[in-house]
Order: structure tokens, then C-alpha cells, then sequence
């Protein structure tokens, strides 16, 4: 698969790159697990004709990785030493014409002898002047914290460039299913809806070969593991002991559980002692986002970010024991009986992302949310503060949409809305059975996306 995008991401190696011909340099990537973080060094790598030691760090014994790490040395420079441990390799690093280094799943070293760590900070302490660049890349934010950005890691305060690679905007994403041959809106959406913006999956696809959503994943899951156990051991990787917890919170989010006392609740917890839970899984993890109302409101809601794994939470772990019994049917049924309600919950996620994407083209403003209060919820409200006007969304994974009635529903709802400025409204849906002036199908919409 071609690679998509990545041009901040790729100025930012080139200006490492360039610092590092008269001194040491460090970067530091992190992201998700399958977010694109190899395939962007070695793309950036490939384009810039660079030559560099490639050091993957696997959960096995030292002995081992220093093995790897020692012919890796030598097919790159023509020989290398035995090394009994860590220090001796560096030592050895420091006198050897070696321009760039680049240590993948770094995190790993806490697992394997977190004194690893300690010993890369003694050779980058060493060699400040060493013209060098070091690429360190992490897949657990957990991790990579208490290696890189906690005070007292010990290899705080020593990168010079940090990268955190998000997921692909939607128009990189819906460009890349075009590629692919998924030229239908409706399943684009739906593709979208369950991978989000994490490259690693898509390219399954070529593996897979589907229109359908909900066929690529049955085959996925029938001839690979890769999807089934993915929610599963990231956590498990990420929480460590605390796993159990963090997976029955989110869990429960998943289930439609999105509120403190909900949540606490479906778990077996007190509100005060599961707040501390969903800080971490929000600030340190990145993996849930707590909403606000956009114009205001005291209620919050908690919703898991990533998209996948709100649909392995949602749709695949349900179904893990038809899984594990290799009932394949029985997990396609389970899946197409309940994916319009699943994707009717993910769909306004799904056009808020869009709208991010199409500000300025669809429709131009300065913030966008949701907004709910007392007896009402408006889907999306999209604020350009300049004109003073608001723009009340309501979006619909339905098809056959009467709009003017629709249109009228959220008109009333606005009614409760805090907002005294100039009201317009949106209505975006499959397709109407009845058109009107605000309204908009998904292919209308994804039409102002492409290039």
C-alpha cells in the first residue's frame, strides 16, 4: 500500500536530520499501536536516502537482542564485535561511523531491563557534540511516559524533537479506500466508522478482499487474530495489572454507559474512587474523551476515542465465544443484526470528523460539538463567533429521511438551546425521501472532501 500523508510529520524528520550533521539529535514518536509510526521512519528514510541501524527491540533476553543488534551492525557497517551487554554495544557506538539510529518499540525496555534506558542516557550525555540522530519509537503512551516525560525518567529532557502521530484525517483515509476500490459513499462511511484514521488496518483490506464491512471483518477474524484479540492485548500491554479495571470501564462506556454514575455503577465502584480511572484513561492514556455541552451545560459524558476499539468493545467482544468456537456464522449474523444501531451511535463522530476536515467548504466555524441540556440533545452545533451564528446539526444513518420534518424537529429542539445568536440548521442523512433547502445526503457531503 502507497504511503498517505505525513508531511508535518516528514518536516519535522528533515529538520532533525539536518541538526544532527553538527550534533546529537533525539527523537521521539510515539502514537498508538498500528498508527503508521515504522512505516513513517522508513518512508522518511527511503526518501532521503539515508543509511541508519535499524534496532527492533522485542520482549526476549538481552543476550538475544544484543545478538540481533550485533548483526544488524554488521551488515550495515561491515563488522561488529560480540557484545556481552548493553553498555559494551554503546561504547562501541560511540567510535563507529554510524550516523543514524533508529530504536523501534523502544517501550519494550522496561520489560526486557528498564537499566537500558539508563544506559542510552549515559551515551547521549556523552556524545552531545556526536554528529548523530537517534529515532526512539513507542507504541504505549504509559510507557514512553515514564521513560521520556515524567521528571524522573531517565531519559527526561533529552529529545530535541518529539512527534506524537495521530491517526489520518478522514480526507487521507477516504482517499486511501478509494485506492482500494470502495467507491461507495455508504460503505466508505462505514469503513471510517470502525478503523478511523489507523492505517495498519486498511491494509488488511488488501489481504481481505471486501466491499463490505462487516465481511472484511468476519474474514479477518476467521483467517487471522490480528483483529479479534487487538482490544484485548493492547490493553493488557498498555494497563499491565490494572488492566481488568480499565477494561471494565470501558466496557461499560462501550455498552452505552457514558456518564460518572453509570459507569461506576456498571462496574462495581464508587463515583469518587473510579474518577481517578477515567483521568488516567482520558489525560495519560488518550484513549477516552470527556465531552462537554459546547454552549454550556454542568453534565458531562465520557466516549472512547479510538475508533476501533469502541467497535471491538462494542461489536467483537460480545462475541467472543462464537469466536473461539469458530462459529463464523453465528458472529456475521450477530454483527449484521446489530451494526445499524452500533453505527447509528458512531455516525455523528463520524461528520464531526468530516466537518473538521470540510471547515470553510461546507460550512465555516470556530468550534463544533455537541450540545445537550434538560430534555433536549442536539447532535452538532458548529459556532463562527465573528458572524455570530450557529449552525444546529443533526445527523441520521438512516435512509429514506423525510427532511422538513426533520428540519422542524430541530427547530424546536434549538428552542432550549443557550444561543442568541443567528440559528441555521443542517440535517445530514443517506438519503430523503423528502429534500428540503438543509439538507444534505453523505455523498453531497463527501464530494466537497475530495482533492
Amino acid at each position: 500500500m502507497r504511503f498517505y500523508d505525513r508531511e508535518r510529520e516528514m518536516e519535522s524528520l528533515r529538520k532533525a536530520l539536518e541538526l544532527s550533521r553538527s550534533r546529537l539529535v533525539v527523537v521521539t514518536i510515539t502514537g498508538r499501536r498500528r498508527v503508521g509510526k515504522t512505516r513513517l521512519v522508513r518512508e522518511f528514510f527511503e526518501r532521503e536516502g539515508v543509511d541508519y541501524l535499524d534496532f527492533f527491540i522485542p520482549v526476549k533476553s538481552e543476550k538475544l537482542i544484543l545478538e540481533d543488534f550485533s548483526r544488524e551492525i554488521r551488515v550495515k557497517l561491515g563488522y561488529s564485535p560480540r557484545f556481552g551487554t548493553f553498555p559494551e554495544m554503546f561504547e562501541y557506538l560511540e567510535v563507529a561511523n554510524v550516523e543514524t539510529i533508529f530504536f523501534d518499540e523502544f517501550q519494550n525496555v522496561l520489560r526486557v531491563n528498564p537499566a537500558i534506558a539508563f544506559d542510552l542516557q549515559r551515551f547521549i550525555d556523552r556524545n552531545q557534540d556526536k554528529p548523530l540522530l537517534i529515532i526512539l519509537s513507542g507504541s504505549y503512551l504509559g510507557m514512553m511516559r515514564k521513560l521520556l516525560m515524567s521528571r524522573k525518567a531517565p531519559l527526561y529532557g533529552r529529545s530535541t524533537i518529539f512527534i506524537g502521530l495521530q491517526p489520518l484525517r478522514p480526507k487521507w483515509v477516504f482517499n486511501m479506500l478509494r485506492d482500494l476500490g470502495i467507491n461507495e459513499p455508504t460503505q466508505q462511511v462505514e469503513f471510517y466508522g470502525i478503523f478511523g484514521g489507523i492505517p495498519k488496518y486498511y491494509e488488511l483490506m488488501e489481504v481481505f478482499e471486501a466491499d463490505n464491512p462487516l465481511d472484511f471483518i468476519t474474514d479477518a477474524i476467521k483467517y487471522s487474530t490480528i483483529l479479534s484479540a487487538e482490544g484485548e492485548g493492547l490493553l493488557m500491554d498498555e494497563f499491565g495489572k490494572a488492566y481488568r479495571t480499565y477494561f471494565s470501564i470501558l466496557d461499560a462506556i462501550a455498552s452505552g454507559k457514558n456518564r460518572l454514575v453509570e459507569i461506576a455503577n456498571a462496574v462495581g465502584m464508587k463515583p469518587g474512587s473510579i474518577t481517578k480511572y477515567l483521568e488516567a484513561l482520558e489525560d495519560y492514556y488518550g484513549i477516552l474523551t470527556r465531552e462537554r455541552p459546547l454552549l454550556g451545560g454542568r453534565r458531562s459524558r465520557y466516549l472512547i476515542s479510538d475508533y476501533f476499539l469502541n467497535f471491538w468493545f462494542s461489536m467483537i467482544e460480545p462475541n467472543r465465544r462464537h469466536i473461539e468456537a469458530g462459529d463464523f456464522e453465528t458472529l456475521k449474523k450477530n454483527l449484521k443484526r446489530k451494526f445499524p444501531e452500533f453505527f447509528g451511535r458512531v455516525f455523528e463522530r463520524v461528520m464531526l470528523d468530516l466537518l473538521h476536515d470540510l471547515n470553510g467548504k461546507l460550512i465555516t466555524f470556530d468550534s463544533i460539538g455537541p450540545q445537550w441540556g434538560r430534555n433536549y440533545e442536539v447532535d452538532l452545533v458548529a459556532v463562527n463567533r465573528e458572524e455570530n451564528t450557529a449552525t444546529f446539526i443533526e445527523t441520521k444513518w438512516k435512509a429514506n429521511v423525510d427532511g422538513p420534518r426533520e428540519i422542524g424537529r430541530l427547530i424546536a429542539k434549538t428552542h432550549n438551546v443557550p444561543w442568541g445568536g443567528e440559528k441555521r440548521y443542517l440535517l445530514i442523512a443517506r438519503d430523503f425521501r423528502r429534500e428540503c433547502a438543509d439538507c444534505i445526503t453523505i455523498d453531497e457531503v463527501l464530494e466537497h472532501l475530495k482533492p
